[in-house]
């Protein structure tokens, strides 16, 4: 008995230790441990931008072009959700392991574009991207005097490693959007952007490099860089980790805050997120669906499933609740060749269920 007792006694000093002391989160990676790019390689296995969450990292070894692409996707999606469509690109090598999300990533560009300077753009960032990617080895990222329609990017090309100057001309792709959403663009303005750049005559910021890429995203402060920037130096994995979380956190904290700006930028977020409650809700994606629509919202999806919802090159107006500081309402006015003309009103509420901050929570459907 007095055996038996003590057992029992042992059980429940082991379980009161379980309430109370705090547990020790399991690592991730065994070779992480103590590295000083630890905390930023943890975190972004977190949200699932890396998604093979045991064994080894490889820290100290070259990143590598092709999952630089598709790490960047990730980021983006972890914070916004899909945005696009993504469509087949010939000029990757179909034998790349990750093509589905090299090109998922091109979308998602372009319609952070579109929505951002307000207009459908024939200019795809995306495939240029990649373009100026393949011209890395060939002279040079700068604009040559007669593009080659058959470039590609090989299996072997995408395996190799990652340069800074590389890293910062990617970049700069996916951070054109926010750079130009201080200005009013007009359509034909917005490929003479980037041109801009491809020829290189924006002004130089560091001593060792004329590229304009470093300095056009130099604001973001992505790469701790004063005066020189190394830009045929290789990245390594961990390094490129660091860059990857700098640029999460900014848009994490970006985003919600566009909601409480200008008028123009308040449109702009709110066509964003609208953007991607409607992928959610075009692809069935219930755990997306339950990030961007409340239950009775859903119910509403489900009688009008399946309808068309949201469009961004849509008309859409904000209001204020008046009456609910702290509702807004959403009026978008569509057109579609299956449907015709149609117009939705959203109601969204503060959320947590996002990194947007908001949720819808009631949805009027009225076919015109």
């Amino acid at each position: 008995m007095v055996k038996r007792s003590f057992v029992w006694f042992f059980v429940l000093s082991l379980c009161f230790q379980a309430l109370f002391v705090p547990a020790v989160s399991a690592a991730y990676y065994e070779d992480v441990q103590g590295h000083w790019a630890q905390r930023e390689i943890e975190e972004l296995s977190n949200v699932n931008v890396y998604r093979l969450k045991y064994g080894n990292f490889y820290p100290d070894n070259p990143m590598a072009r092709g999952e630089a692409l598709v790490l960047l996707n990730r980021v983006l999606e972890s914070v916004y959700g899909p945005l696009g469509v993504a469509k087949s690109n010939s000029h990757i090598d179909h034998r790349y392991s990750y093509k589905q999300e090299t090109e998922q990533l091109a979308a998602n560009m372009h319609v952070m574009l579109n929505v951002q300077t307000g207009f459908v753009n024939s200019f795809d960032p995306g495939d240029s991207m990649l373009y100026y990617l393949h011209l890395s080895e060939r002279g040079g990222m700068k604009q040559p005097q007669k593009k080659n329609g058959d470039w590609w990017l090989s299996d072997e090309y995408l395996h190799k490693p990652l340069t800074r100057e590389e890293a910062s001309m990617i970049l700069f792709h996916v951070l054109a959007p926010y750079k130009m959403r201080t200005s009013n663009f007009r359509v034909d303005e917005v490929e003479p952007y980037f041109s801009g750049y491809y020829q290189w005559k924006q002004d130089r910021k560091y001593v060792d490099t004329d590229s304009p890429y470093a300095a056009a995203i130099a604001d973001f402060n992505l790469f701790v860089s004063e005066k020189t920037f190394e830009p045929n130096k290789q990245m390594t994995r961990a390094q490129f980790a660091v860059v990857l979380k700098r640029l999460y956190d900014f848009c994490k904290n970006d985003a919600p805050k566009q909601f409480h700006d200008t008028a123009a930028k308040q449109k702009a977020i709110t066509n964003l997120f609208l953007t991607a409650a409607d992928r959610a809700y075009q692809q069935r994606d219930q755990e997306q669906i339950d990030q961007f629509f409340s239950r009775s919202a859903q119910r509403t999806l489900e009688e009008i499933a399946p309808l068309p919802l949201h469009d961004y090159a849509g008309n859409l107006t904000l209001n204020k609740d008046e009456n609910h500081p702290n509702r807004l309402w959403a009026k978008g006015s569509y057109q579609h060749p299956l449907t015709g003309s149609y117009q939705v009103t959203y109601m969204l509420e503060p959320a947590s269920s996002n990194h947007y901050g908001w949720q819808v929570t009631k949805i009027e459907y009225q076919q015109k």
